[in-house]
């Protein structure tokens, strides 16, 4: 009976099984990005062959047989892809910081978090150095602004600097830095010390040209948007179009994430579809009013192909981020269906998007931005196909089903997309749906149509009318955002959790869309064990200390109390986002918990008295009289560990095992370090 049951259930989900290959494929990348130590290369191939092996052993047993000796080989090759990318983007890391002079090709020219120029430099000579332990590319922060005029894309610069290596998290389980660093191939980063000098260079390889000719351009497009467009639409305009978003203030950004409108600055899906949209519709259109074209001509593949076109190019010029080159695939999948008269969103070209992105660059599945793209698309074409499948539709009059379809969609995409953007960013929008439902019509029939115009008339000098229309777009969704940005509750804190939490709600997800049969309400089973997980699994540490030594975070009785508001802001700022807390950092600074001095801080956890010496050269004498029994020393200037009792942290310690989390059992304090993932490529310590 159960063997017959299993037989009809295995026939008609056959053609599903399909959909999971890039899941399965995905785990294995997943698998290689959990493991605490690097593996060794030989690994890959041992897996590959041993999945092979049981294939064939299988192939001839049975659906079942079949599918799990594919299943395994389809896990097998994500983790030899995970690995082999990762040896083969492998370019030397700065070992420890340094001044040094260092000269190299500005490849894009952006901005820091405080509006500060930032430099992205390849073919890069650090003098002093021998050339085999030269970075591919360092990024460089140049601070007064002042000294970043007159430098552009594709000239060759030189600067003294101080260099560090990409930076470890600031607190244990945090966000890796040097894990997106190693895959982008960023070396150090630094700041520069006074003049950045341009230098005579001989011409760049035929090969290299078209990058630095598509970075002029998107520079000078950059500076033409803001000076035509008041600020901050210019800006704005800036990131929609060329991917440029270094000019946003800070208030406009906080408006737009407060109100889960931060998307639309990101060149994705969403602006790669409005767009290739766009000039798909219209060119169709206009085709169709043409009778002799009309009658002639395929205009459907017409338009297809030259939305294909339109979408290269904006791929191009917006700079080709991971991102866009994910929207890009989508889209040219998407496209190829109509190409081929074949259903042109399914979750067939879904999966077959995601595979691609995945083979070319596995650590997507890692990055915020693939989960979200992904988990939005994957449920909006798994819940209108299940509309579909079942006859039903959205009745009533033209304008009311269409405002009803994208209420409906930003509601799907909204929960697809929310467990994965409560994790990376600790908040979530209360008022997202409504914001999104009057900026999205807003983008999609005002701001792209109107820049796609512009990017058109620009050439006869013509664009001046369309991008003054692209501004008031603009300007009325930012009205948009600041409207439900300034509601009550708009924005709702969530405490950091662990990254595993979202594995059941991911499965469960895909579970309950890719299935046909009842069995797809499983899904909802693990999608509720994941949320009750996420629940019991935010403990936050009572003390953070920072790699430095000299910042600490202490959770106090009315929240996390930051040791010194003006050091080492960012990772205050981290800690206190981890908690789920909107304060300051000046703010959290003034909550009861430290006592204070002159180069040191003292403070009480359970029956633990915690000792903090700031000094760089601690006294030894005071030292020796602090670690007694029961005491928690912090002394990042002490380069040995202290004689007594005492639980100490000290500079090599924090160097060794980076930023540091305390927990208290109620008994002891147990410590876990930043350096707990243990020996990988980018940890510097498996190379």
């Amino acid at each position: 009976m159960a063997s017959r049951w299993t037989g009809r259930l295995l026939e008609t989900e056959q053609r599903q099984f399909v959909l999971w290959l890039p899941v399965l494929f995905g785990c294995g990348i997943g698998l290689y990005f959990m493991l605490p130590d690097e593996p060794p290369v030989w690994t890959a191939p041992a897996g590959l062959a041993a999945a092979l092996t049981l294939w064939l052993g299988l192939r001839r047993a049975g659906l079942l047989g079949l599918g799990v000796s594919i299943a395994l080989l389809a896990v097998a090759a994500g983790y030899a892809d995970a690995l082999w990318r990762a040896h083969r983007v492998a370019a030397p890391v700065l070992e420890r910081p340094l001044e040094v002079s260092v000269e190299g090709r500005v490849r894009e020219i952006t901005r820091s978090s405080v509006g500060r120029p930032r430099l992205l430099i390849d073919r890069v000579v650090l003098y002093g150095l021998p050339a085999a332990r030269w970075p591919a590319r360092v990024r460089l922060t140049i601070a007064p602004e002042d000294l970043a005029r007159g430098l552009a894309p594709g000239m060759r610069i030189i600067a003294h600097a101080r260099l560090m290596p990409p930076g470890r998290p600031v607190e244990p389980g945090g966000f890796d830095f040097r894990r997106t660093a190693w895959f982008d191939r960023l070396g150090a980063v630094g700041f520069a010390r006074g003049a950045v000098l341009a230098v005579a260079a001989p011409p760049a390889p035929a090969w290299q040209r078209p990058g630095v000719i598509v970075a002029q351009w998107r520079a000078a497009i950059s500076a033409g948007l803001r000076a035509r467009l008041a600020e901050p639409q210019g800006s704005i305009a800036a990131a929609i179009l060329v991917g440029d978003k270094s000019g946003i203030p800070e208030e406009a950004t906080a408006a737009l994430r407060a109100s889960n409108l931060a998307h639309l600055l990101a060149i994705s899906g969403l602006h790669m579809g409005l767009l290739t949209g766009f000039v798909f519709f219209t060119l169709r259109a206009g085709l169709a009013l043409i009778p002799p074209l009309a009658l002639r001509l395929p205009i459907k593949r017409v338009a297809a192909l030259a939305a294909m076109l339109a979408g290269l190019v904006y791929l191009v010029l917006s700079g080709a981020s991971v991102a866009t080159q994910r929207s890009f695939i989508m889209m040219l999948v998407v496209f190829a269906a109509v190409l081929l008269d074949r259903p042109a969103i399914s979750l067939r070209a879904v999966a077959l998007a995601a595979a691609i992105v995945l083979a070319l660059r596995p650590e997507s599945l890692v990055e915020v931005g693939f989960q979200m793209s992904f988990a939005a698309t994957t449920a909006l074409v798994g819940v209108f196909d299940w509309l579909r499948a079942r006859r039903l539709r959205i009745a009533g009059p033209g304008l009311m089903r269409r405002v009803a379809v994208i209420a409906l969609s930003s509601l799907v995409a909204g929960l697809a997309t929310a467990p994965f953007s409560a994790y990376a960013f600790n908040q979530s929008a209360a008022y997202g749906l409504p914001a999104n439902l009057a900026a999205i019509p807003l983008m999609g029939l005002w701001i792209m149509p109107a820049g796609a115009i512009a990017a058109v008339l620009a050439p006869f000098g013509l664009e001046a009318l369309p991008l003054a229309v692209m501004g008031q777009g603009i300007a009325l969704v930012l009205e948009v955002a600041r409207f439900f940005a300034g509601l009550d509750g708009a924005v709702q804190r969530i405490p950091a959790t662990t990254a595993p939490v979202l594995l059941p709600i991911a499965l469960g997800g895909l579970w309950l869309l890719l299935w046909r049969s009842p069995m797809r309400l499983a899904g909802l089973a693990g999608i509720l064990a994941g949320l009750v997980w996420w629940q019991f699994s935010t403990a936050r540490p009572v003390l953070i200390v920072a790699e430095s030594g000299r910042q600490l975070g202490l959770d106090g009785p009315k929240g996390r109390v930051i040791l010194n508001p003006k050091r080492e802001r960012y990772a205050a700022l981290r800690w206190l986002m981890a908690d789920g807390d909107d304060a300051a950092p000046e703010d959290a600074a003034s909550r009861p918990g430290f006592e204070r001095g002159r180069g040191w801080a003292r403070a009480r956890i359970g029956r633990w008295r915690v000792e903090v010496l700031t000094a760089r050269r601690p006294d030894a004498t005071k030292t020796r009289a602090l670690c007694t029994e029961g005491v928690l020393l912090v002394a990042g200037g002490l380069r040995q560990m202290p004689k007594g009792g005492c639980l100490a942290v000290t500079g090599p310690l924090l160097r060794r095992e980076g930023a540091l989390a305390f927990y208290d059992t109620g008994r002891d304090l147990v410590m876990v370090s930043a350096q707990r993932r243990g020996r990988r490529l980018w940890s510097g310590a498996a190379r």
